[in-house]
């Protein structure tokens, strides 16, 4: 920061304190702004709404500011945002997910209620589709409304749970299956931005430890008949103006719709591997609300190539759900570069191969690996020829699924499980290894504990 220019900032809010957010006024100190917004959204917690233009304002118009440096004004910006961090507490249904018996505590701020632990009437609404009005869920649904879940909420947020508000209002659907809960410290405004990309990893994890598992004969996963209908919102709430008593209303809620509905997992796995889950989602949790200012440029992108790996992961799996196979060789390969390359070149599957190896030569036998440098050179090969010539494996299908085929495929379902398009058996392997090795490489101990080290 230029200390010259930033005092004549200082001096000009002093005249008129409309240049901290008045964009016409601010314009011959666009560059200090800036610099000033670039600097904040370093922090681990922030917000760039009305509340932070009010400190801005408050800070830049003190007198007492026109004697110290650019270094103690962003150090008091930070004390000021400070102050703004309240408990958030993001709510997201863990869909088609059920056979839980009971409600499981991953962590001190990571949850799952089990659905029983609301009411049944509400899923009777859900399942059998009534409409009703306001009044008649509040009569048949709140009154006692007494649950760990609804006692969970108010604890943290510290405003009445209401639930008709949320089927009524947002989403019929939201209490059918299992309810993730994840407690932040932080700004609502920083919470909600990095809310899709949690919600993301919490499916992507989730579909992740499940994908190595087998399942039994018959299994009919989401299309059983007898499966409720899934959620399409999950939400962030908080009360910022938080009291000694229960406040009657809302404060601050904020619903967001960007996450899959269908979450075609194994319930009795995922149990068995909650530890690992609950490992993932902290590490990833972490990774979104760091001081980016005491990280090197180096370590931030090493994070941010695993954050940016995991969501690729996760088209790649809903690619191959819907039999978008080609799409998901793609993303696949692009996770292998992202996380195994060290630098852009050409020669990509040259560098690769060699890399790979020495990523598994301490977990993989030798015909493990020789396994593994077969699928890379297959996929590769097939990245080439749908990147060139429009031919991958989707070109090799005798047929094509129509509009009004008997059984459509939806975003989330388990690939490989429902279909049988593939005229090849070694190619539908290829492709199942290919997501193994990228899976192995994303959470694997190795590149965990990397993740780790820079974060702790």
């Amino acid at each position: 920061m230029d200390e010259i220019k930033f005092n004549k900032f200082l001096k000009a809010a002093q005249i008129d304190e409309r240049v901290c957010y008045d964009w016409e006024l601010a314009k011959p100190y666009e560059d200090i702004l800036s610099i000033i917004y670039s600097d904040v959204k370093k922090f681990s917690y922030y917000t760039l709404d009305g509340r932070f233009e009010d400190i801005l304002t408050k800070l830049a118009t003190n007198p007492k500011y026109q004697l110290e440096n650019y270094e103690y004004f962003l150090k008091n910006i930070k004390s000021e945002l400070e102050k703004l961090k309240t408990d958030n507490i993001m709510i997201l249904p863990l869909n088609f997910v059920k056979d839980f018996d009971k409600d499981l505590i991953l962590g001190e701020n990571i949850r799952i209620f089990f659905p029983s632990k609301y009411d049944k009437q509400s899923l009777k609404l859900s399942e059998n589709k009534i409409l009703i009005k306001q009044q008649q869920i509040k009569r048949k649904i709140i009154p006692n409304y007494d649950d760990n879940f609804s006692k969970y909420f108010e604890k943290i947020i510290g405003a009445r749970f209401d639930k008709a508000h949320i089927l009524l209002a947002k989403d019929r659907n939201f209490f059918n299956y299992p309810i993730l809960t994840i407690v932040i410290n932080n700004i609502d405004f920083k919470v909600e931005m990095e809310s899709g990309r949690i919600a993301e990893a919490v499916y992507t994890f989730s579909r992740m430890i499940d994908f190595k598992t087998k399942r039994e004969i018959f299994y009919r996963g989401i299309l059983d008949s007898d499966l409720l209908s899934p959620a399409r919102t999950y939400g962030v709430y908080y009360n910022p103006y938080r009291k000694e008593t229960l406040s009657d209303g809302f404060y601050g809620y904020s619903f967001r719709f960007n996450f899959s509905e269908y979450l075609d997992i194994s319930t009795d796995y995922f149990k068995e591997n909650i530890e690992t889950f609950y490992d993932l989602i902290q590490t990833f949790i972490k990774s979104c609300f760091l001081d980016l200012a005491k990280y090197s440029a180096e370590d931030i992108k090493i994070i941010n190539k695993w954050k940016c790996s995991i969501s690729m992961f996760n088209s790649a799996y809903e690619f191959a759900s819907i039999e978008k196979f080609d799409a998901s060789v793609l993303f696949l390969c692009s996770i292998l570069e992202t996380m195994i390359l060290k630098n852009k070149s050409k020669e990509k599957q040259k560098l690769l191969l060699p890399l790979i190896k020495e990523f598994f030569k301490n977990s993989k036998s030798i015909e493990d690996l020789e396994k593994i440098e077969n699928t890379i050179k297959t996929i590769y090969k097939c990245r080439n020829d749908i990147m060139h010539e429009g031919l991958g494996y989707e070109y090799k299908f005798t047929s094509s699924r129509r509009f009004n085929d008997y059984q459509g495929f939806y975003r989330g379902m388990r690939p490989f499980e429902y279909g049988g398009t593939f005229n090849s058996y070694e190619d539908r392997m290829i492709i199942i290894h290919a997501f193994k090795i990228v899976i192995d490489v994303l959470i694997s101990d190795s590149t965990l504990n990397k993740i780790k080290n820079i974060i702790n």
